[in-house]
């Protein structure tokens, strides 16, 4: 256990391969709204370590910071799935990993076997070369493990005939809060985008006990997740200032020590969908073999100078006033506005900010969110 805890804080905002992948993304996005699993992304691209060899392989090892031992790979991964498994079905979260592979080419039998047992995912084969068909199987699979939220994750226009292997991973995640916001609170609100643009947005507005950090560049606050150890942090810095600084700050919250108070929060309601194409950052960061047509993927696919054609990673996030039911949480938790405003803290998220989504182990979603009015975004730079 302890080896598992220490390979799964690869995921965490510790981790060289979360902290370079969303870097990357924001090398062209830094003014966009931006969310993305950075666990899902290293549950496919780790399935596809699988089926790889050589010097592909070791590739696909050094930048995931992965073990050698394949069979240790996959009971960790297993033991993360059954984790995942026994949680609670309140705070919806879906992580979907699934390889399509032309037809023509086919899939190893033996590397659907094990990934589907350890990885709870597998590989594909479809007809590629019908465009129209194949992003119509492939949108319908995520709509699918969504719950019909991830919709148009590829357009035929992005698949070509020839391609080899398409990989697609899609993550999704509805929390409902431990204490909720009150919907009558809820009031149109400014937020300032920047100091010389602000657009109106749906204010949510609660007051109750949270952890949370003031320093004089920033406020932290980790706002917890029902029946989970779920919670969401978010990091504001002040008077408007540096989303690059806020960024480096989430990066080390582990090292920092909040403090439980009486808080006054005010959030935006928001939904974010931000859609990628990961290829060229994945072989920025040194994953560059498996995208090449001497890559060795034998153990994956039933054809020699084959490749990975692409990587699609979508993920959206929506988050409103919807807590753990019905009912108002417990009056240690939710007390209304206090009778001595003076011993209130104030949490207003009124500008710009960065956030994650995360458990004691895991990172599931890193992202940024510039201005609440808008939603979507696609950040394409794939390989031709």
């Amino acid at each position: 256990m302890k080896y598992l805890y220490w390979i799964l804080l690869t995921t965490s905002v510790l981790s060289q391969f979360t902290n370079k992948l969303y870097r990357n993304f924001l090398q062209d996005n830094n003014q966009h709204n931006i969310i993305f699993s950075p666990l899902c992304v290293e549950i496919g691209m780790s399935m596809i370590l699988m089926g790889a060899e050589g010097n592909t392989a070791n590739e696909l090892r050094k930048v995931l910071n992965l073990p050698e031992d394949k069979k240790e790979l996959a009971n960790l991964y297993d033991e993360l799935w059954t984790k995942l498994e026994r949680r609670k079905k309140v705070a919806i979260l879906h992580l979907a990993n699934r390889l399509f592979v032309n037809k023509t080419i086919g899939v190893n039998e033996r590397f659907n076997k094990l990934v589907n047992k350890y990885f709870r995912a597998e590989a594909e084969a479809i007809k590629l070369a019908d465009r129209s068909k194949a992003a119509r199987a492939i949108n319908d699979w995520v709509l699918d493990q969504t719950l019909d939220n991830v919709k148009d994750i590829v357009t035929p226009s992005d698949l070509t005939p020839d391609e080899s292997a398409v990989m697609i991973n899609a993550a999704f995640f509805k929390g409902y809060w431990k204490t909720r916001f009150e919907k009558k609170n809820t009031k149109p609100k400014i937020f300032y985008v920047s100091k010389n643009y602000t657009v109106i947005v749906n204010m949510m507005s609660q007051e109750g006990r949270f952890k949370m950090r003031t320093s004089p560049f920033d406020q932290i606050i980790e706002l917890p997740f029902a029946y989970s150890n779920l919670s969401m942090v978010i990091v504001l810095p002040k008077d408007n200032g540096s989303l690059t600084r806020a960024e480096a700050t989430i990066e080390s919250y582990s090292q920092i020590v909040l403090t439980e108070m009486d808080v006054h929060v005010q959030l935006p309601k928001f939904k974010i969908d931000f859609r990628t194409q990961l290829v060229e950052t994945l072989k920025s960061m040194g994953i560059k073999d498996l995208f090449n047509s001497s890559s060795d993927i034998s153990s994956l696919l039933n054809q020699t100078g084959t490749r990975i054609s692409q990587v699609v990673h979508k993920a959206l996030i929506e988050i409103d006033e919807e807590g753990a039911s019905a009912g108002s949480a417990s009056a240690s938790l939710f007390r209304g506005l206090s009778d001595d405003p003076a011993s209130v803290a104030s949490f207003t998220v009124s500008s710009p900010f960065v956030f994650m989504i995360r458990d004691n182990d895991n990172i599931y979603f890193r992202g940024r969110m510039v201005d609440p009015s808008k939603k979507s975004k696609s950040f394409n730079r794939r390989i031709i």
